[in-house]
């Protein structure tokens, strides 16, 4: 009874799932497709299909930041003998938008709370690639999250740095908006949302992919 694996019920990212050796359907052999597909993508798959522990192992699999976890996280697994040249080479933005509804205040001031403080931690997560006071730059333009995730791409853009973008639960907001709020507030954010996807990051050297889950 040893060698039997937990059932990953309430587990929704991959690297917790992998290192508690919980029972993970193997999906892998997918990224070499996604990456054939193209930049933007958009994942739309039923409830409870498994799209946030899939985009938490992309997460994991192409941030430099973890390239030395490589091994232990997906041992076993068919990536493992068969890693793209793309494996290890972002700096990894990660949002979760069903995290949003958390805290007082209006829907707007919340996402924007959200995502900047995501943008900090992304900040000094890679501060040692960037000038010295990046990270002291992208905490003092707070909470206005817009002109943070600009001046993040910008200075990514001048050094050449490669971001990769996950959002996770990009509905939640729509769906926020118009259940609890008003359909007002649903367009105010979906404007917000749009600076998502025209981050001036695209060059010759300098990729942005996108992934997005959508219930």
């Amino acid at each position: 009874m040893s060698n039997v694996k937990r059932l990953p019920y309430g587990v929704s990212d991959f690297t917790d799932l992998r290192k508690k050796g919980c029972y993970y359907t193997d999906k892998t052999p997918f990224i070499p497709r996604m990456e054939e597909a193209g930049d933007f993508l958009f994942l739309i798959r039923p409830r409870r299909f498994g799209k946030s522990v899939f985009l938490s192992m992309l997460a994991a699999y192409y941030d430099l930041a973890r390239q030395d976890q490589f091994d232990q996280l997906f041992d076993g697994l068919w990536i493992q003998e068969h890693p793209t040249a793309e494996k290890g080479q972002y700096q990894v933005m990660h949002l979760d938008f069903s995290q949003v509804d958390v805290g007082r205040g209006d829907l707007e001031n919340r996402f924007h709370n959200y995502c900047s403080d995501k943008f900090i931690l992304f900040a000094e997560r890679y501060a040692a690639l960037y000038p010295e006071g990046f990270a002291e730059s992208v905490k003092a333009q707070a909470p206005d999250s817009g002109i943070q995730l600009r001046f993040i791409c910008n200075r990514a853009k001048e050094l050449g740095h490669q971001l990769y973008l996950i959002i996770d639960e990009y509905d939640n907001l729509d769906n926020l908006g118009c259940a609890r709020h008003s359909p007002r507030a649903s367009s105010g954010l979906c404007a917000r949302l749009h600076q998502f996807s025209s981050c001036p990051t695209a060059s010759a050297t300098q990729k942005w992919p996108t992934a997005t889950s959508w219930n």
